[in-house]
């Protein structure tokens, strides 16, 4: 999704691309996630979603209050989701 700067309505760009936390979860398949970010958008999705719902999961469990339990569980089923779903798409394009 494009982010529009919030001095100029007008310019927008891309969110970089953070691939650390899906090669971390893949290191032995970090050759084929480049290359399948480059080459296929829905799987670039999945990467980008699964980086960001572990960012928030990081955040979530720093705050150390009872009170975003809820947020922690939520975030650790859409990452197991998230990895079930990368884990076949590059089963499939091994």
């Amino acid at each position: 999704m494009p982010l529009l700067y919030p001095w100029d309505r007008n310019t927008v760009a891309e969110p970089p691309l953070n691939l650390e936390a899906v090669i971390a979860r893949f290191p032995h398949k970090g050759l084929l996630i480049r290359q399948l970010c480059l080459s296929d958008p829905s799987f670039r999705s999945l990467c980008e979603e699964y980086g960001l719902a572990r960012m928030c999961l990081v955040r979530f469990e720093s705050l150390n209050d009872a009170a975003h339990d809820a947020e922690i569980e939520e975030y650790r089923s859409v990452i197991a989701a998230l990895e079930v779903e990368i884990s076949r798409f590059l089963a499939r394009s091994a």
